[in-house]
């Protein structure tokens, strides 16, 4: 339809830990059906700001299969923005920002960097109420991807018309899958670059340029409004450039190359 925004997608499985040689119906069905989910799920919380339960909820856009390829198998598919508000708001924050911000919440889950380029991005992103129960609903899209990787010993790249933007691989799904949590709590001087109040969540940076954590309480429902208030405070700081540290009690969950992955939160000084 004239005046849509239409983004063109490209999934490619190709050689990893294995040489290509033809994929699997199910595992690449299944990595399809993932990405189509991930991308659908990301790109409705990007416009509409919140996280749908169902991913045929999603609105403002719509996900097609364009003509596919032999060889190493290349699916391509077609994102099209296509009601006034999701066209307002690519508009208004630019197709460089909404790829950064798709990219962003597709690596995380996997280990990818937290950090964001541009400007816009960064801005749309801070008033993004439900990036970390975004983040959560995203673990299952994101097996699903890998399935080709751990069935067949692929990797799978997304791309943007010709320009790689994300690589699925075994060390990716390794993060995805495996974690080990620390038997010991730990102190941490922290700040808070994210909080949600209502679930408790958010993300821990030590310094203003270090990538940031995901943290989620031991129990939302035990955590004192002292506590809540001394994490908000922390986070308020910091959009005024005052990167205020609080002490946080918490366990760690490690990934499989040793990275905290996650903080358990028990408690804050506040």
């Amino acid at each position: 339809m004239q005046g849509n925004i239409v983004v063109p997608l490209e999934l490619t499985f190709d050689s990893g830990e294995s040489k290509f040689h033809g994929l699997n119906l199910y595992y690449g069905a299944d990595a399809i059906g993932g990405f189509a989910e991930a991308v659908a799920l990301t790109t409705h919380a990007i416009v509409n700001d919140n996280v749908v339960k169902q991913t045929p909820s999603v609105k403002g856009f719509s996900l097609n299969f364009k003509n596919s390829f032999v060889g190493s198998f290349r699916q391509k598919i077609e994102l099209e923005f296509n009601n006034e508000e999701s066209i307002r708001v690519i508009k208004y924050i630019g197709m460089d920002a909404y790829i950064e911000l798709l990219k962003l919440h597709l690596r995380i889950p996997v280990g990818g960097s937290t950090k964001l380029e541009f400007r816009k991005a960064n801005q749309w992103y801070r008033q993004m109420k439900h990036s970390d129960e975004l983040l959560e609903r995203l673990k299952r899209p994101l097996e699903r991807i890998h399935h080709p990787v751990t069935g067949q010993g692929y990797k799978v790249i997304l791309s943007k018309a010709r320009t790689p933007l994300l690589s699925f691989d075994k060390n990716t799904g390794n993060y995805l899958f495996a974690e080990t949590k620390s038997p010991h709590r730990k102190t941490i001087e922290v700040a808070v670059s994210r909080f949600n109040a209502r679930r408790g969540t958010g993300r821990f940076i030590e310094e203003e340029d270090f990538e940031s954590i995901s943290f989620s309480p031991k129990s939302i429902k035990l955590m004192p409004r002292a506590q809540k208030n001394a994490l908000a405070d922390s986070l308020k700081r910091l959009a005024n450039d005052d990167l205020y540290k609080i002490k946080a009690l918490v366990t760690e969950v490690l990934a499989f190359d040793g990275r905290v992955k996650h903080y358990i939160l028990h408690s804050v000084d506040a």
